[in-house]
């Protein structure tokens, strides 16, 4: 009897993908649903306590832009240069110092005294995000089965969402109790606690261990706990060969063929990121300028949040179904016709509604973007199109927290501010169409 017969090869990809989910998987997607949601809950706390800060201390809110900007800036670095870290010491430790770093870093800014000093924490901050956002995708997505993926994804991701949304209510009365401090302290104790959890409980990625430790203990301990039926003694564990990447160009996404569909593409990204980033770091100052009480300001500003989630999914089920063109053009429409309301209807709960559709057509929107940049593309350019577009979709993002503070500054009514930004809501309505002959349904 030969070696291969007594001991048969066992695929643990298609272990995982053809079992149901054990306690031990289910766990593993909680506390990265739980680290996505403290990660949205610490990227929205510099924005909500923006006005108290400049009430405190006597200065503009306009002095904190650069602060707004430089956790995104550091979010894109740490994802670029950072996250490549946990294809070499593995999901588990990366993700639990990435947390750390979060943590440690978001209760540094409490020892804060000038808007610098804001700056250097906040883009510590984002580099430990830019790490912690997509190794918890990864190492979640490593023990999903595949026909649940998808789904548990989006929920995992609709969690920072959830997050950044129940910040604008945990955030007032904390303040209230223990000023603009005490929220970065909580937001910093947290992910602490979530690394706690994750050292204590989640198993390391089974995929990277027999990978790059074959016959490591921890397999065969992990894989007792989701298929202790299977007597590992008598297999020999596998895994797939990875793809092979083949990188290209930038100039390949700018040939004849993809020019157009790429250039709007990533001008749908610049311009929707740089509303969602701007509404996202100044709504709290717009509606505390605009005669809100700052308790009531915060919990509104994070309604396009809550509209987000439920647009998201809307817009979701649409793509689903190929209705990827009508899906856009209709929440980039919804959004510039209710942004453009703001200038007619009064301050008040008129606006309440006008923030969850907003929330619903931009950050919709946005997820459904993010969602079609992965069949914009032929295969052999797909993974260089996707990196382009979270490099150029951050120039949006990152630009967005400065403009915002240099519009401020020039003394606009708030109402006016926030109808401006239908413009490039209303340029995102008419990329879609421009997009017409070119979209891939989804």
């Amino acid at each position: 009897m030969t070696n291969q017969t007594l001991h048969p090869a066992l695929n643990i990809e298609h272990l995982l993908d053809t079992r149901p989910m054990t306690a031990l998987q289910i766990l593993l997607v909680i506390l990265c649903g739980a680290t996505m949601f403290i990660d949205g809950f610490g990227i929205q706390v510099m924005a909500l306590s923006v006005p108290s800060i400049s009430a405190e201390w006597g200065l503009p809110a306009t002095r904190f832009g650069m602060a707004l900007s430089a956790s995104l800036i550091g979010l894109t670095v740490g994802a670029a240069l950072l996250a490549p870290l946990g294809d070499r010491f593995g999901r588990r430790p990366a993700l639990i110092s990435a947390l750390v770093a979060v943590g440690l870093s978001t209760a540094g800014t409490a020892l804060s005294s000038s808007p610098e000093q804001f700056v250097f924490w906040r883009l510590l901050t984002g580099l430990g995000l830019g790490v912690s956002i997509p190794i918890c995708n990864t190492w979640a997505a490593e023990y999903i089965p595949l026909r649940q993926r998808g789904i548990v994804l989006v929920l995992i991701n609709a969690a920072m969402g959830v997050g950044a949304f129940s910040a604008g209510f945990i955030a007032p009365p904390v303040i209230e109790a223990w000023s603009w401090r005490g929220i970065f302290v909580l937001a910093g104790v947290t992910p602490v606690l979530v690394a706690v959890l994750l050292w204590r409980w989640a198993p390391e990625s089974l995929k990277f261990l027999n990978a790059r430790y074959p016959g490591d203990p921890r397999v065969a301990a992990i894989l007792a706990r989701i298929a202790p039926d299977i007597d590992l003694r008598q297999v020999e564990l596998v895994i797939p060969a990875p793809l092979r990447v083949v990188r290209v160009s930038v100039a390949a996404l700018l040939a004849p063929a993809y020019r157009s569909r790429t250039l709007v593409l990533w001008g749908l990204l610049i311009l929707n990121l740089f509303s969602l980033y701007l509404l996202i770091s100044w709504l709290p100052t717009l509606l505390q300028s605009a005669g809100w009480l700052p308790a009531a300001a915060l919990r509104a500003a994070v309604l396009i949040q809550a509209g987000g989630v439920i647009g998201g999914i809307a817009l979701g089920l649409l793509l689903d179904r190929g209705k990827t063109l009508p899906a856009l053009f209709v929440a980039f429409l919804t959004a510039a016709l209710c942004l453009a309301l703001f200038a007619l209807v009064p301050s008040g709960s008129g606006w309440i509604v006008l923030l969850l559709m907003i929330g619903g057509g931009i950050t919709g929107a946005q997820l459904s973007l993010n969602a079609l940049c992965t069949s914009y593309y032929p295969a052999a350019i797909k993974a260089t199109g996707m990196s382009w577009a979270g490099v150029v979709g951050s120039c949006g993002s990152i630009s967005a927290p400065l403009a915002g503070a240099w519009i401020i500054g020039q003394g606009l009514a708030p109402a006016s501010i926030l109808a401006l930004l239908g413009i490039p809501a209303l340029l995102c309505a008419v990329g879609v169409l421009l997009m017409r002959s070119h979209w891939q349904a989804h």
